[in-house]
């Protein structure tokens, strides 16, 4: 009875039991090959469960068998989205809109990917049309509060945040953006009411608001506050005072490598062994983030170098001594970072910029790239300022001086 093993698998999964809802799934498929319900909710479950491969082969199974399943389109989006897949996620997720305009899932998961690729106004545009459809989607709300970000203007952020807020007045990382988009505007009361909450709230919400305080105190005034890693980038590739190399550590799919060398008229190198974490971070093991050895598909102007960093920067430096001009350190780890700052120390000069990609916004921010950079300061007497940060994405940029 395909059907009962189907609604039994359905079942198990909403228990969370999801080794037991593949298996049952699959006997399903045993007696129904055909059966697409089953080939799409299989899916689901091996996405949650960390295979996205054999995720994305079921629904394709089920589109093959219902080429207009709107839900299995959106869903292979996401899982494409998970496999830095973005161009064929963004083209999954406009077939599942043309089969199903009023499909807001699928409106709101394409505003992400747009967003990562760096098309922020298609990203708002995709946001609007998800909130036209559901005006009280909380997520969006808060998605959208990101691309509006101004520092000149916080009015629409802020309008943003305050309806997510009301929406779901539970949830203290909203509380966290509202009380610093507040606290940015200077005006503590209303910051305080949202901060109060936040004080009360898990490890990470204080630890937030710990980073905020140190980057609001850090400069004389507090630096431009952005939604988005491409801000970051052209922020920072324009306030690079310096001509030199520009490099990226941490490629993974390729997302930001491939924005950066759009940005710039010159060779970029970008540094990965593609393996991963080489340990673990907090509660992320050794190998997360691997793209299982596959090297991305990047444009000309860039040169990837495969390896541990300990392997591939020694020899890249000799060979390369001239000054950085801007480095995007996406390494994670306390160790990568330190690495990276040791080996290229007397090539970060005044008008070098640097961003860091985890710098903020992680509960223990003040162990990783933030520890590795503050320490390169106090041993190189570097003096720095910062250009930009975002909770968002939680990236810093930072100009040597």
């Amino acid at each position: 009875y395909a059907e009962a093993h189907t609604n039994l698998g359905n079942a198990l999964q909403k228990l969370g039991k999801l080794r037991e809802a593949v298996a049952t799934y699959k006997k399903a498929l045993g007696l129904r090959p055909d059966f697409v319900e089953a080939h799409y909710n299989l899916g689901i479950a091996l996405k949650a469960l960390g295979n996205p491969d054999d995720a994305v082969a079921r629904f394709q199974k089920a589109l093959t068998i219902k080429p207009d399943y709107a839900e299995a389109l959106s869903n292979l989006g996401a899982t494409l989205q998970d496999l830095g897949r973005l161009e064929e996620a963004v083209a999954s997720y406009r077939k599942a809109i043309d089969l199903k305009p009023d499909y807001v899932e699928a409106h709101t998961n394409l505003g992400v990917a747009l967003q990562a690729f760096g098309e922020l106004e298609e990203a708002i545009a995709s946001y609007r049309k998800a909130l036209a459809i559901k005006p009280n989607y909380a997520e969006v709300h808060y998605n959208l509060h990101a691309l509006l970000l101004d520092p000149d203007d916080l009015a629409p952020s802020i309008k943003c945040m305050e309806r997510a807020v009301a929406l779901d007045l539970s949830n203290t990382n909203y509380r966290f953006v509202l009380g610093m988009l507040w606290d940015y505007l200077g005006d503590t009361q209303k910051a305080t009411t949202h901060f109060d909450i936040v004080e009360n709230g898990s490890n990470l919400y204080r630890a937030r608001l710990d980073a905020w305080r140190y980057i609001k105190s850090a400069n004389n005034k507090v630096p431009p506050i952005i939604g988005s890693s491409i801000q970051a980038f052209k922020l920072g590739i324009d306030a690079a005072a310096v001509d030199g190399l520009v490099l990226e550590f941490g490629v993974r799919f390729g997302t930001s490598i491939r924005q950066i060398c759009a940005l710039v008229d010159q060779n970029v190198h970008g540094f990965d062994s593609f393996q991963g974490l080489p340990e673990s971070w907090h509660n992320e093991p050794k190998g997360s983030y691997s793209t299982k050895g596959i090297i991305p598909s990047v444009p000309q102007n860039v040169i990837l170098h495969v390896g541990w960093f300990e392997d591939t920067l020694p020899g890249f430096v000799k060979q390369h001594p001239e000054p950085v001009r801007f480095m995007n350190i996406d390494c994670d780890i306390y160790s990568s970072t330190k690495t990276v700052l040791e080996l290229f120390a007397k090539q970060i000069i005044p008008g070098t910029v640097i961003v860091f990609d985890e710098y903020i916004g992680n509960e223990c921010w003040r162990e990783d790239e933030f520890k590795a950079f503050q320490e390169a300061v106090l041993e190189y007497g570097w003096e720095y300022e910062y250009l930009c940060f975002s909770f968002a994405t939680g990236q810093v940029g930072i100009r040597i001086n």
